[in-house]
């Protein structure tokens, strides 16, 4: 993969410090963690993650970091805490199933402190080892420079998978979304592109082409794709969407569908079915089951029964009113048919709203977002990550992984051991991407901010990280090559009654 970022001479000035640096023989304890950031103190992670970077911001003179993991030590002065990628993954792989023990000792005036021992829990649970995700500018207006990248997490490689930029810039720009996988691999794969030049990237068996996924018995092209693990199918939502902007709400936007229905694709038959299309219902973000037979998507009911105002004005006006609920239906793979509405959350009796389910790969639990209302939840603050127990129904919030803010667009890892989600819990402006570690019982460890090469990444990145995915093995087409499908044709899409 590219590297976008080097620093091979820095990294190297660490390292030479680190040899020569001592701990501090004489020192006060200080009865508190040191500040550090990003707060990585006593989190879960993974045995195959890049080097978890950060800084030191007590105020202080001078400061030195110990590493300890049984009799093996490493050291490093000042600041900025940043090892090598060699003395990590040693200390990785001497930590796995334990810890390593981090201890941060600060010089002021009166000498050196000790703060108290924190340590990073190294997980036996390998996480996959490559995220993708979408890169986008603060400004709502901006999205010619939306950019998908992907990313090795074992270090700090990343590469663009494609730019919106590859074709046209304003007048004539584009909008890029909804990258996704089949079982975490890229041989089979899509993405949307909007406006000029517009269709579905669609790869398939590794071959490209772009599809018109729009005919005359649906409201709009596929949105917010999943691949059936087992079959030649993606499940969508259709959607006609628009968005609000508050003036005085903490929630800043209202990103609404005022009309949405969830459809299949077969990539091979070019054909496109129906699955639910209720006129009084919103249905949207559809998700498959690991043995591909069970379809869950969110469902909210409305009534929009005002002959003074239009379908939008009511729905907009009654958008704290709009809250969604989580069903199922079977799919038969030999006769093509989805059985009756199983509704698996009801989100409505707590006057909640319920939104993007995600089946973990074990097929136990039903991860989702729960908000307030409505169902874009990324800009809520309210929104929590929850889990239910599909063997009981049993549910209950993700206490260690969630904040105050805003949490979202949740992905489980293949092992089905780690999730991956946006959150804007730094400082509500921008979504940040973190992994928490969920263990066996369904509780998670505390979640921890994607590491990158630098403790100030977070503080200077003018970009909000969007639906991530974890991938087993990266993206190989190169961005010019997508492109030349975009420029080209795309393949229309037929309506059937049957989804085989």
């Amino acid at each position: 993969m590219r590297n976008i970022f080097r620093y091979i001479p820095l990294l190297s000035l660490l390292a030479v410090v680190a040899c020569s640096t001592q701990v501090p023989r004489e020192y006060e304890t200080v009865n508190a963690l040191p500040a550090v950031f990003p707060e990585y103190t006593n989190v879960t992670i993974p045995c195959n993650i890049a080097p978890l970077t950060f800084r030191i911001e007590n105020e202080a003179e001078d400061y030195v970091t110990s590493f300890k993991v049984g009799d093996k030590e490493t050291v490093v002065a000042g600041s900025e805490v940043a090892l090598s990628m060699d003395e990590w993954n040693g200390l990785l792989a001497e930590a796995k199933g334990d810890s390593i023990k981090i201890d941060v000792f600060a010089r002021v005036a009166g000498g050196w402190r000790k703060y108290n021992t924190f340590v990073f829990i190294v997980s036996e649970d390998e996480v996959d080892p490559y995220i993708s995700y979408r890169l986008i500018p603060p400004s709502y207006v901006a999205y010619e420079k939306l950019t998908i990248n992907q990313r090795a997490l074992s270090n700090y490689d990343e590469d663009v998978i494609f730019s919106n930029q590859m074709i046209n810039a304003e007048p004539n720009g584009q909008c890029i979304n909804c990258h996704a996988y089949k079982n975490y691999r890229t041989d089979n794969m899509q993405f949307h592109v909007r406006q000029t030049l517009g269709g579905t990237v669609f790869v398939h068996n590794g071959e490209m082409k772009k599809v018109n996924m729009k005919c005359d018995s649906t409201i709009s092209a596929g949105v917010y794709p999943s691949f059936n693990p087992k079959y030649d199918l993606v499940a969508y939502s259709v959607n006609t969407t628009g968005q609000v902007f508050h003036t005085r709400h903490a929630n800043k936007v209202e990103v609404q569908d005022t009309l949405s229905d969830i459809i299949v694709y077969n990539p091979v038959a070019e054909t496109v079915t129906k699955v639910a299309s209720d006129p009084n219902a919103l249905e949207v973000f559809p998700t498959w089951s690991p043995d591909g037979e069970t379809l869950y998507y969110c469902v909210a009911d409305v009534e929009c029964d005002d002959p003074s105002k239009t379908r939008v004005t009511q729905l907009v006006e009654g958008y704290k009113d709009i809250k969604y609920d989580i069903v199922r239906r079977s799919w038969n793979p030999v006769t093509g048919t989805f059985g009756n509405v199983d509704t698996v959350f009801l989100a409505t009796a707590l006057g909640k709203s319920a939104t993007f389910p995600r089946v973990s790969p074990c097929g136990k639990f039903l991860l989702f977002a729960l908000g307030e209302y409505g169902c874009f939840h990324i800009w809520h603050k309210d929104a929590d990550l929850y889990l239910l127990s599909l063997e009981d129904g049993t549910y209950w919030p993700l206490e260690k992984a969630n904040s105050p803010f805003a949490e979202s667009y949740h992905s489980w890892s293949s092992n089905g051991r780690w999730i991956l989600f946006a959150s804007r819990r730094k400082e509500n402006n921008y979504s940040r991407l973190y992994l928490a570690h969920v263990n066996a019982d369904g509780s998670s460890d505390k979640a921890f901010v994607l590491p990158q090469r630098t403790s100030g990444h977070y503080d200077f990145f003018d970009r909000s990280y969007n639906v991530p995915e974890f991938m087993i093995e990266p993206v190989s087409i190169t961005p010019q090559e997508f492109a030349e499908v975009v420029k080209g044709e795309p393949v229309s899409v037929k309506y059937s009654s049957n989804a085989k």
